[in-house]
């Protein structure tokens, strides 16, 4: 489950840094220079395939399920209410 999240967040940052090379670059005026067009379209793949597995998890509901997992009550940690309770 770690790894999933982590994988997740990778490509969530991964998507929004190329999303936000592209509007960085028009903003600034670098869009309208050659070097500036292959930058963004660069980062524009970059968000897309990043996001498009992001896009994936979600569809699979892949992401559902770690929700579920996370939200789960955590591990009892042996106290002795607990365990004379799992023992009726």
């Amino acid at each position: 489950m770690l790894e999933d999240v982590f994988l997740l967040a990778f490509c969530f940052l991964l998507a929004l840094g190329g999303l936000g090379i592209a509007v960085w670059e028009f903003v600034v005026g670098w869009f309208f220079s050659i070097d500036g067009l292959w930058l963004t379209l660069i980062s524009l793949t970059l968000a897309v395939v990043f996001g498009g597995n992001i896009a994936w998890s979600i569809h699979t509901g892949e992401v559902q399920a770690l929700w579920r997992e996370f939200r789960k009550a955590p591990p009892s940690n042996g106290s002795p209410k607990e365990a004379a309770a799992g023992s009726k």
